[in-house]
């Protein structure tokens, strides 16, 4: 995959809104063998030409199309098949809830638990077994970062359920209440 060709691919993949790409989707456009393609994107992130995001998972540094907010458009990216929403200390945080403003961003998935560090930021997801379906009135679609984000009460249900720490928490009336209703 030579320079010039990779960067026409992503100039035309930025004209149409397209910023973060797969080694798989490189690999349609640049059909070599997969030794030699892994060595071509390493020398290309060196070049400071693509950013790796994850496994298999790269963003063009250049795009013009770049989300404002790239770490919470990075989520699709990394959970395609699951169901994620912002909860847990980012939600609370949003929400005024805690004073702090959280060094990741934590989300609930129906994925398996994982943490990314991107150098975007670090994206933390959490498992959770609740269904999409049963989590919908308690849950604000924000369109702006098109991502899923709980409401407050519904973060700290998601907070205590994985037994995180509520010393953080300033509405302890509401943790409170909720203790003693559990």
């Amino acid at each position: 995959m030579l320079v010039r060709d990779l960067i026409a691919a992503m100039d035309r993949w930025d004209k149409a809104g397209i910023w973060a790409f797969s080694s798989s989707t490189l690999s349609l456009l640049f059909p070599e063998d997969s030794r030699t393609m892994l060595k071509a994107l390493a020398r290309h992130q060196q070049a400071g030409l693509i950013e790796r995001i994850a496994r298999g998972l790269y963003v063009n540094p250049r795009a013009r199309s770049l989300p404002q907010n790239l770490l919470s458009a990075l989520v699709p990216f990394m959970r395609p098949w699951d169901f994620s929403y912002l909860s847990l200390e980012s939600a609370l945080s949003e929400a005024g809830w805690i004073s702090q403003i959280p060094s990741r961003l934590t989300l609930m998935t129906t994925g398996r638990s994982q943490t990314f560090k991107t150098p975007y930021g670090t994206l933390e997801f959490v498992h959770t077994s609740q269904t999409p379906d049963k989590l919908r009135d308690e849950m604000v679609f924000d369109s702006r970062r098109e991502l899923y984000v709980a409401t407050p009460s519904r973060a700290l249900r998601d907070l205590k359920r994985v037994g995180r720490n509520l010393d953080l928490v300033m509405n302890m009336e509401y943790v409170n209440a909720t203790s003693n209703s559990n």
